[in-house]
């Protein structure tokens, strides 16, 4: 898009991505697995898994109380990340003075962390996973969503450029580490309705971006106290973590009610 015109070059910088999804979509069709356990045709035809109308698919992850939790913690990481994402250039103009390509780069770091930040919270619930069965995936998610809020809330109270630039990528780590466990346990929460769970949980995001950017626009704080407040509420969402409760032989961080056989 260089040397274009300003009302094509932005048009011309969407091409880029838009070829790269459809590259990673044809790889993801050809190689990644349904589930954990593998492909979901394997799985029927090999008769671990029964075939499921979309209808009790879909009844099956919505009336999971897990769902809901996780709902509400996907808010609480990818609904943040969106409204940073929306807010974040503003902000460094406004309370710092920065021009706008200088906070636009700025703002630019956080996003950037999506390169490695949302694979190492997968990969790091898959370790704990490894050690101490679901409890450890819990612990990851727990672990994630209140470092989140902690960097969250520090950020907020930043007064200079450099420690705002080094807290925010501090934040955007967790933040996005956090979307990264909780889709490490959306899996295992309803089995059989994995698609089910997986939309729900990320509408949860979506919802949360709007809620959060209501905040900004009728609480009347400034945006710094605005951070703060998001960051409480996220904070106190990774409190929740204990209670999710997966049906099936997985245990939990303090005791899972739900669980059946022996520990997975």
């Amino acid at each position: 898009a260089a040397g274009a015109p300003e009302d094509r070059a932005w048009r011309l910088a969407l091409i880029f991505p838009a070829v790269f999804l459809l590259i990673i979509a044809a790889l993801l069709f050809t190689y990644a697995k349904d589930s954990p356990r593998g492909n979901y045709k394997d799985l029927v035809a090999a008769g671990v898994k029964q075939k499921v109308t979309a209808t009790k698919s879909a009844k099956e992850g919505f009336a999971d109380p897990a769902t809901w939790v996780l709902f509400l913690q996907y808010a609480c990481c990818f609904g943040v990340e969106l409204t940073v994402n929306n807010t974040m250039t503003s902000y460094f103009v406004n309370k710092f003075g920065l021009g706008l390509v200088t906070a636009g780069t700025i703002a630019m770091c956080f996003g950037l962390m999506n390169i490695f930040a949302r694979a190492c919270g997968g990969m790091l619930s898959d370790y704990l996973e490894s050690q101490y069965k679901m409890k450890g995936r819990l612990v990851a998610q727990g672990v994630c969503l209140f470092f989140e809020g902690i960097m969250l809330m520090i950020f907020s109270r930043m007064n200079t450029v450099p420690s705002a630039v080094v807290m925010l990528i501090c934040f955007s780590i967790f933040v996005q580490s956090s979307e990264g466990t909780t889709y490490a346990i959306v899996p295992y929460v309803v089995p059989d309705a994995t698609g089910a769970v997986s939309g729900v949980v990320g509408a949860g995001g979506n919802c949360g971006a709007v809620i959060w950017g209501l905040i900004f626009l009728l609480s009347g704080m400034d945006a710094s106290d605005c951070y703060l407040t998001i960051g409480i509420i996220v904070l106190c969402s990774s409190l929740l973590t204990p209670f999710i409760w997966i049906k099936g032989p997985h245990n939990g961080i303090f005791c899972n009610p739900r669980m059946t056989l022996e520990v997975k």
